[in-house]
């Protein structure tokens, strides 16, 4: 009766039990890694056999342009000259070059018009610098005088002059306009 535990189960028994619970927690192991392999091959299977199919677009065909180098654009001067600013107290003077990106098909008759108000827009061109804020000359990029300058130009110029042949007439729009400023000269006190 020493063999015996207070539970009463021998000592031989617990070995006994031993051995199933790891045999069902490796049958366990093994039938996960058997159903991940086979969901892994089946998966494989539905997305190499699945491609991509012809897809059709449905749409108009793409428009043909007659002379793809009218599409491209030229840069036209508009203004290149000193301009100032008195706006702080002390008078500054910035050299200053003002340019047009428009569609090359419409450069000559865009470069006419600058030419026709050449005088007019060097006037409004100045007094945009002469009101300008002190800090617009600090700028970076210069964002808010081109902007200034860009709006004036498309007023003056987009949907009031006309490029092309005949019924093909279309108006010009303009693409961007280039401010390129110097830093400013100090010429007064």
């Amino acid at each position: 009766m020493a063999d015996k535990k207070p539970d009463g189960k021998s000592e031989s028994t617990p070995d006994a039990g031993a051995a199933p619970a790891k045999k069902s927690g490796m049958k366990f192991a093994l039938i996960t890694v058997a159903l991940l392999a086979i969901e892994g091959g089946v998966l494989f299977a539905v997305f190499s056999l699945g491609g991509p199919k012809h897809a059709d677009a449905g749409g108009p065909p793409p428009a043909v342009v007659a002379k793809p180098e009218d599409n491209q654009t030229v840069e036209l001067l508009v203004f290149d000259d000193r301009v100032s600013n008195d706006a702080s107290g002390v008078t500054y003077q910035y050299k200053a070059d003002i340019h047009l990106k428009v569609k090359k098909s419409a450069e000559k008759e865009v470069d006419e018009a600058i030419k026709a108000v050449k005088n007019e827009l060097r006037e409004e061109i100045c007094g945009i610098f002469r009101t300008a804020e002190p800090q617009h000359f600090q700028e970076p990029l210069h964002d808010t005088l081109r902007r200034r300058l860009e709006s004036a130009l498309r007023e003056r110029f987009e949907n009031k002059i006309f490029a092309g042949e005949g019924d093909h007439r279309k108006p010009v729009s303009i693409d961007r306009v280039l401010v390129v400023i110097g830093s400013g000269i100090r010429v007064s006190r």
